[in-house]
């Protein structure tokens, strides 16, 4: 019984002593602090661990969100999670037997605000912070096992887009005598015997490929796809969105064994160099009144400069390789090009067998119809039909989603819809240019 009525004494007097401690500047010394910015991938695995306790019950400040159930479907009620997040305050909790303090100020970081987590523990030794952070690194890599990691960016700081299952490689649409030898050649470049031999050798240890064809025809569903089978996180950055200074920065960022995929890479001002930051944005100026682009200079200096990355690999797409210039792509920036094109006889079969190969059986066939073609015939049977060099990929699998239970239907109505698309793909707008 005293032991029962003792305990809660003990807890209050660390946490007496703990706001003690944090309260005042020279007690601080009797603590360990450990500071966590929201741009950096541990804040997400931070924030997982205290939400997956139910610790954030015991803040005082939440930030509300909702967020979507693993595996919910579009007609499930709680499709849509509500999300309680602690934000801006700070609370108590214990971890094997230490006490914790938990502590979210927003700070202004380079035109942007950010969240900065700390956390306090009394002692000097730091090793039950460390411990705690490990254990949330661990539990969060174990969540997103067989799942890619995708990063965007807002102004100059990685942010995480979302987490998504790995697309498997099968699933995309690509000559296989292009596909496999390209697939080849990353998992080799990322064998531990390649990345000694760049070393003995001194060769800077990265990789550069050119993707490159018309709009639909699968250069970023591949680089996602790609990133997944190789294990990689992928970090996206879309060229009309930034500028040199900004570019530099999130190259200085990113991590060791990442897959980074620059879209649009025909956007950049191959005219001429300029300072982008010339221009300081004053309080509460929007960012994109002093973004000007990326020059190739600019560009150029991150791929390959003196102060440029190793140990990642770099996938440029572009619509249109001839408004590249030489120097961009010249070998050892760009090691490998491949051309995605528009849809011919193999790839519509592909594309055909994708969508239906699983309606083939006769199972699934209403034993008084008229009996159907298998699914080979049907796909060379559509393949035959459809011109070759007009459409995309991308436009194909649209018109088959159409009809995705009734291939039959699919094959007959397609020389109507050949001829209701009357010709080939029409011209894409070019993306405007605006601030992330």
């Amino acid at each position: 019984r005293r032991q029962v009525l003792l305990r809660p004494t003990i807890e209050e007097d660390k946490v007496d002593c703990l706001r003690w401690c944090i309260a005042f500047p020279y007690a601080r010394l009797s603590t360990s602090t450990v500071h966590i910015q929201s741009s950096n991938e541990m804040h997400d695995m931070l924030t997982s661990w205290i939400s997956s306790r139910g610790l954030e019950s015991t803040a005082r400040s939440f930030l509300a969100k909702v967020d979507t159930a693993p595996g919910a479907t579009m007609n499930d009620t709680d499709k849509k999670l509500l999300k309680l997040l602690p934000h801006q305050g700070s609370f108590y909790f214990w971890y094997k037997g230490q006490l914790l303090f938990y502590e979210a100020r927003q700070e202004d970081y380079r035109y942007f605000d950010q969240e900065k987590i700390t956390l306090t523990s009394l002692g000097r030794s730091s090793y039950i912070l460390k411990d705690f952070l490990q254990e949330c690194r661990s539990e969060y890599l174990n969540k997103i096992r067989d799942k890619i990691t995708i990063f965007g960016h807002r102004g100059v700081q990685w942010k995480r887009d979302r987490v998504k299952e790995a697309r498997p490689l099968s699933t995309v649409i690509l000559r296989e005598s292009e596909k496999a030898p390209l697939v080849a050649d990353m998992k080799d470049f990322l064998n531990a015997r390649t990345r000694r031999w760049y070393a003995q050798r001194s060769i800077p240890y990265r990789r550069g490929y050119l993707l490159h064809g018309p709009p639909g025809t699968g250069k970023s569903s591949f680089s996602l796809s790609v990133a997944g089978e190789l294990g990689l996180d992928i970090y996206t950055v879309s060229i009309p969105a930034v500028d040199d200074q900004s570019l530099k920065s999130l190259f200085q960022e990113l991590p060791a064994n990442c897959v980074v995929l620059l879209e649009d890479i025909d956007a950049v001002d191959s005219a001429h160099s300029r300072d982008s930051m010339a221009a300081t944005p004053a309080s509460g100026q929007e960012l994109s009144t002093v973004t000007k682009g990326v020059s190739l200079s600019g560009l150029l200096n991150v791929l390959d400069g003196v102060a440029s990355q190793e140990d990642r690999i770099l996938i440029m797409t572009t619509n249109h390789v001839n408004a590249l210039d030489a120097a961009l792509i010249r070998p050892g920036r760009v090691d490998r090009t491949v051309r995605f094109q528009l849809v011919d006889q193999d790839v519509a079969m592909q594309i055909f067998h994708y969508m239906f190969a699983q309606q083939g059986d006769a199972s699934n066939q209403d034993p008084h119809s008229q009996p159907r073609l298998g699914v080979e015939s049907q796909a060379r049977e559509f393949a035959r039909k459809i011109p070759e060099g007009r459409y995309s990929p991308a436009q194909v699998m649209s018109y088959l989603l159409q009809h995705r239970n009734e291939p039959d239907v699919a094959l007959s109505n397609l020389e109507r819809w050949v001829e209701s698309t009357n010709g080939p793909i029409a011209p894409v707008q070019r993306r405007s240019v605006s601030a992330p």
